[in-house]
């Protein structure tokens, strides 16, 4: 993968145990920017404060450090429209059929700790997942039929719906971010999370690199 095609991104680890958050966090630089939050309270605040591009989420976090707390926190983001990131899991816990079923109904990617991944590696999956692909980096055994009956139809579509919106209103009328949000009805804020996708998904940098691109595609979505 030539620089070209890896955009800073910055990222928030939730991860309790230091050294790992700080091998990751060297083996990721300089194209990756890792911070990390110790438990469920502080991710939640960061998220708040600030925008990052995907989360890393370790499940055995404090106090219990069972599977509780990471899966609290991550169907938390996921059912949070308006903060919604793309995430991938980091585990050492034994997973099962029911823990991937669940992973999979959120689109929440999943790497296991035992697999050892490197900082190539683990940059990769987020680069992959920014795109929308669901990654898995290993499955149970036993648990393969009944995990493959509940995987979610993979999908051809680019933008949902919502996005798709607001790329044409941008291309089409060259509304500004507030104008948009006004025509659909949503907060400006979904608007500015929406068009970072758009960016993401097109591979541009700016707005006049995203209404070149719609033009050059848009009848393949029409």
């Amino acid at each position: 993968m030539s620089d070209s095609d890896r955009p800073p991104l910055h990222v928030l680890m939730v991860e309790d145990y230091p050294q790992y958050y700080e091998g990751l966090r060297f083996e990721l630089q300089p194209h990756i920017t890792l911070d990390n939050a110790p438990d469920v309270a502080t991710a939640l605040r960061l998220l708040s404060a600030q925008k990052y591009d995907a989360m890393l989420a370790d499940m055995a976090l404090p106090p219990s450090h069972s599977m509780k707390e990471g899966l609290g926190l991550v169907e938390k983001i996921v059912n949070d429209e308006e903060h919604a990131l793309p995430i991938i899991v980091l585990t050492s816990k034994d997973t099962d059929a029911n823990f991937l079923r669940k992973l999979m109904g959120w689109r929440v990617s999943m790497i296991h700790k035992d697999d050892r991944p490197s900082g190539a590696e683990v940059e990769y999956a987020i680069r992959l997942v920014l795109r929308g692909y669901f990654v898995l980096s290993r499955l149970p055994s036993g648990g393969l039929p009944e995990v493959a009956s509940a995987a979610p139809a993979p999908s051809t579509e680019l933008f949902s719906e919502r996005d798709f919106a607001i790329f044409k209103h941008l291309s089409e009328e060259g509304l500004t971010n507030q104008q948009i949000a006004y025509r659909l009805g949503i907060k400006e804020d979904a608007v500015k999370k929406g068009v970072q996708r758009i960016f993401r998904r097109t591979n541009v940098a700016s707005r006049a690199e995203a209404v070149r691109w719609w033009f050059e595609h848009k009848e393949e979505f029409l």
